[in-house]
């Protein structure tokens, strides 16, 4: 379908701010052709506007078509101005104060540690600012699209993805600190943030620093949860639950081959003293911990949780959030021994049981094998002691 000449003039015609408006309430087909018209367009506007096309629009295919066209125009001597290409999709108003979040939307936490945020802001002259990021508990914010729309097409894109997973809504401040850690943990990384996060600030701003305070603990007291041990031993029962299903701790491919010895311990014929399969089990399940569980994962998994405990507040599930604080609650202890964390013993084995990937034991799959196993040794509980074998091979607890 053709290009509207009023639309393509209308671009062309177009303050900055104006441009951005129109390009983001275009459907895009009507865009597609009207970047091949610009293409063919010989004047300064022209690949102004195709310049702006790939700051603002979210369209990866449109974004590389607007470059073909653009480059089309250099060939013939027709540049943007210089000052577009540093330029970003805030540019009419980066002198302006920050807008209010209006609305702040994000999802659960997948086991890679990843979620979506969104966050709406009202613009002073019609129309929103909709900010989508993908933030990781361990590498920061790793994705970010800022588009002009309407309150219209944002409702339409929002309740197809409700459909899709679960959402909680969030005070506005407090997102902006879920980004501002985010982002602070990007740079203490050495990585680089996504190119439009400029142009965020500018909607945006940023906040002072990431959440002092998790939002659970206005409902559920840190200190309730010592006064109650029994949330942190039923605290497994969460991994029944939709949002934290799946979740493990990531291991180092080193462990693979020990996780498969020990895995293929619980069929050999013969015991040797000193290598039972659940000693085995143990040693390797301390030994993991103390690889994977890091100060960055431990700080990571405590994130996780307290967030993922708001998520059970916010859906009527008091028990399950008292659970996940207690969880959360000894990871701000560096001293504190990871493999007698009933919850945590089961991350750290689903993460071994990864390693295994589709090996077998016997008729079996190595990962079920293995996670029995450890589910069989750390069911004895810490107060037992360690295990001791005589040489018939007859395990003891000490």
């Amino acid at each position: 379908m053709p290009a509207s000449p009023d639309f393509v003039a209308a671009l062309l015609g177009a303050e900055p701010a104006e441009r951005e408006r129109l390009l983001g309430a275009a459907e895009t087909s009507e865009l597609e052709s009207a970047l091949a018209e610009l293409g063919h367009t010989r004047e300064p506007a022209a690949a102004e506007v195709l310049a702006l096309v790939d700051l603002v629009v979210e369209d990866r295919a449109l974004r590389k078509l607007a470059r073909r066209e653009l480059h089309r125009l250099r060939s013939m001597g027709i540049e943007p101005p210089p000052s577009l290409a540093a330029a970003g999709p805030a540019q009419a108003r980066s002198a302006e104060a920050p807008l209010e979040v209006a609305e702040a939307w994000a999802t659960d936490i997948d086991p890679s540690g990843s979620r979506a945020l969104w966050l709406l802001a009202e613009r002073r002259l019609g129309g929103i600012w909709f900010a989508a990021l993908l933030l990781n508990d361990l590498h920061g914010l790793q994705d970010l699209s800022l588009v002009d729309t309407t309150r219209k097409r944002f409702r339409r894109e929002f309740e197809e993805s409700r459909r899709t997973g679960a959402w909680v809504r969030l005070p506005g401040a407090y997102a902006l600190r879920l980004v501002r850690e985010a982002v602070d943990l990007t740079r203490e990384q050495g990585g680089g943030l996504p190119t439009r996060y400029h142009s965020f600030h500018d909607v945006f701003g940023e906040a002072p620093g990431p959440p002092e305070r998790a939002l659970v603990y206005e409902t559920v007291s840190p200190v309730e949860a010592n006064f109650h041990p029994e949330w942190l031993d039923e605290s497994p029962h969460l991994v029944t639950e939709p949002e934290m299903r799946g979740w493990y701790v990531s291991m180092p491919a080193e462990l693979r081959a020990r996780a498969l010895e020990v895995a293929r311990a619980t069929s050999a014929g013969l015991l040797v003293p000193g290598h039972a399969p659940e000693q085995l089990a143990l040693q390797l399940l301390a030994d993991a911990a103390r690889e994977g569980l890091t100060p960055p994962v431990r700080r990571a998994f405590r994130r996780r949780l307290e967030e993922t405990a708001y998520i059970f507040l916010d859906t009527d599930r008091l028990d399950a959030a008292r659970r996940a604080v207690a969880a959360a609650r000894p990871l701000d202890d560096s001293h504190f021994v990871a493999e007698r964390h009933p919850l945590l013993r089961m991350f750290l084995a689903a993460g071994l049981a990864r390693l295994t990937g589709a090996e077998q034991v016997g008729s079996r799959g190595a990962a079920e094998v293995l996670l029995q196993l450890m589910e069989r040794v750390t069911e004895r509980g810490p107060e037992e002691g360690p295990l001791e074998t005589r040489p018939s091979g007859l395990i003891l607890p000490r």
